[in-house]
Order: C-alpha cells, then sequence, then structure tokens
C-alpha cells in the first residue's frame, strides 16, 4: 500500500503506482509517460524506407532494408529526444532544454542497450545501436525534416547495427 503522498504526486510521473494493475516495467511506464515515441520512430522509419502494408496487412521487416536497423535506431533516438522535448514545455526549445532531452534520450537507449546483453544479445550490436541513438538525439536538435536529411547523410558511414558472424 502507498503513502497519500506516494499516491498525489507519484501518479504524475512515469514510475506511476500502478496498485491493482498488471506489472509494467519500468520502460514500458517511460515509454507511456513520453507518449510511445518508440511507436512514432517505427511509424517514421517505415515512412522512411517506404515500408507500406501488403493487402494482408502486413510489412516488411525493417532490417531487411539496407540501413533499416540504422534508421530505426537513429529515429528512436531523435523521436525519444523529442518526446522529453515536449514534455519540458518552451523550456524544451531552448538549446539546454534540447540537450537535456538528448541525454535523457540516450540514458534510456543505453539502459535498453544493456538490457538487451543482458538478454544475450552481442555486445557489439548494441554499443552499435547506441552510437545511432545518439546520433539520433543529436539530429533533434534540428525540426523533423532537417533530420531526416542528416540521416541520409550519416547512414553512408553508420554502424549497421547488425552483428555479423
Amino acid at each position: 500500500m502507498s503513502s497519500p503522498f506516494q499516491k498525489k504526486f507519484s501518479e504524475k510521473t512515469p514510475f506511476a503506482i500502478h496498485e491493482g494493475k498488471a506489472h509494467k516495467s519500468l520502460e514500458h511506464q517511460a515509454e507511456e509517460y513520453l507518449d510511445f515515441p518508440q511507436e512514432k520512430a517505427r511509424a517514421r522509419t517505415d515512412e522512411y524506407l517506404g515500408i507500406k502494408e501488403d493487402k494482408d496487412g502486413l510489412k516488411e521487416e525493417q532490417n531487411s532494408f539496407k540501413y533499416g536497423d540504422t534508421a530505426r535506431h537513429y529515429l528512436a533516438g531523435d523521436q525519444t529526444s523529442r518526446s522529453i522535448q515536449k514534455k519540458l514545455g518552451g523550456f524544451g526549445k531552448t538549446f539546454l532544454g534540447k540537450t537535456i532531452a538528448g541525454i535523457g534520450s540516450n540514458i534510456g537507449g543505453v539502459i535498453h542497450e544493456a538490457q538487451n546483453v543482458i538478454d544475450g544479445r552481442p555486445i557489439m550490436e548494441s554499443v552499435e545501436d547506441a552510437a545511432n541513438n545518439l546520433a539520433g538525439s543529436i539530429g533533434a536538435f534540428l525540426p523533423e525534416k532537417a533530420s531526416s536529411k542528416l540521416l541520409d547523410w550519416y547512414k553512408k558511414f553508420a554502424p549497421d547495427g547488425k552483428v555479423k558472424n
């Protein structure tokens, strides 16, 4: 049971107490609080790569496209940073606000990639993914269209996020 103080203030954070409800991971709670930037990043990646649903509502896997993994992680870093900027209100539009949002985006990305390593993913794959997340968070200093243009240039030398055996 939580205290009245916890109930009053914790419901306004990504760490809200969900008594009597199914447990949500900390990552899911943060995603929910930020209005699901990873889902928005997946949609932006589909658009960037030109992926469309077929008549059965199925889509090709983003990783099957050249630069697919790179684009997804870049856009995830970008979108997460933008979501944090939005939560910061007017301050999020300032250079300092964008910097703080970028740092927050990268902290979340590193935690996510560390969990992937714990779950058995190759370390180098997570390092490459984190590098692409970092590049995307830097892209979030620019308008979305300009960030996509930056991705056009960046993907030519970025790590592909796929481990080769």
